[in-house]
């Protein structure tokens, strides 16, 4: 499979018995399954095996919308996480894989006081909105 957000392959990558995801060997993003990703956030240390990318090109990739779905092509649709509104990841409508940048499980995995507090202040972010402009189509 090819990387979703750069010229990168994805390769498979295990952690114990149950867990495999496909890693980018270019920029470390992550393409996991809904269940795969429950796993990955139970499991001891998955986060220092399976999220080794650099956050920092994780972050500077989050600004790439409009991409297809490494598995089946559709266009995936940026979604915030309902705990943690300030991660945004890609999920794929129709075999939901979802997209994660360097660092983006890590952060996911560990909800801090800080995402609680701000989800008090703040309320809940919408789940997904365009990253496109108004006007602009979709170019994947």
């Amino acid at each position: 499979m090819n990387c979703a957000k750069c010229s990168g392959t994805l390769e498979p990558q295990r952690y114990g018995d149950d867990i495999v995801v496909h890693r980018c060997d270019h920029c470390a993003g992550l393409f996991v399954k809904p269940d795969m990703l429950e796993a990955m956030k139970q499991a001891r240390l998955s986060e220092a095996v399976l999220d080794t990318g650099d956050p920092k090109v994780g972050k500077t990739l989050d600004r790439v919308g409009d991409i297809a779905c490494p598995e089946c092509g559709q266009c995936m649709v940026p979604t915030a996480d309902e705990r943690q509104t300030h991660i945004w990841f890609e999920r794929c409508p129709n075999c939901e894989g979802i997209w994660l940048d360097a660092g983006e499980f890590t952060d996911l995995k560990f909800e801090t006081l800080l995402d609680r507090v701000r989800i008090l202040l703040k309320g809940p972010r919408p789940a997904a909105t365009p990253r496109a402009s108004a006007g602009e189509e979709s170019q994947c």
